[in-house]
């Protein structure tokens, strides 16, 4: 019997994923396996290797990702993992939209509650008379 615990997310473009781990500080694996429990293994798109042997893990599903990992031995707060990943991934995919739009970032300002403010701004063209 599997071990393994999946988790939907609402994470779907794999670039903002993986910059999102790379802000947060970890290192990934693409198209590895994950290990769990007994030596229990799974394939996924990206790879978070653990010390203890209890990975994470997220797989490509038709609509996005979900986290995968075992859950018994997760030494971190799953909870706050996903939520971290996920403010980090809303942030370039804001940051790259916006840019998609003619905008650009005028300030950014992390508040007390961990939470980013963005404040863009567009150019404006100057009609032809």
């Amino acid at each position: 019997m599997s071990h393994f615990t999946k988790i939907r997310t609402e994470l779907r473009e794999e670039k903002y994923l993986l910059k999102a781990l790379e802000d947060l500080g970890h290192r990934y694996l693409l198209d590895a396996e994950i290990r769990g429990w007994g030596g229990q293994r799974m394939r996924v798109r990206v790879a978070i290797p653990q010390p203890n042997g209890y990975d994470i893990g997220f797989k490509r599903q038709d609509e996005g990702f979900e986290m995968v990992a075992d859950l018994w031995g997760l030494k971190v707060d799953k909870d706050q993992f996903l939520q971290q990943v996920q403010q980090r991934y809303a942030y370039h995919a804001i940051l790259d939209q916006a840019q998609t739009e003619g905008f650009r970032i005028v300030s950014e300002e992390r508040l007390d509650d961990g939470s980013i403010r963005l404040v863009c701004e567009r150019e404006v063209e100057e009609a032809q008379a």
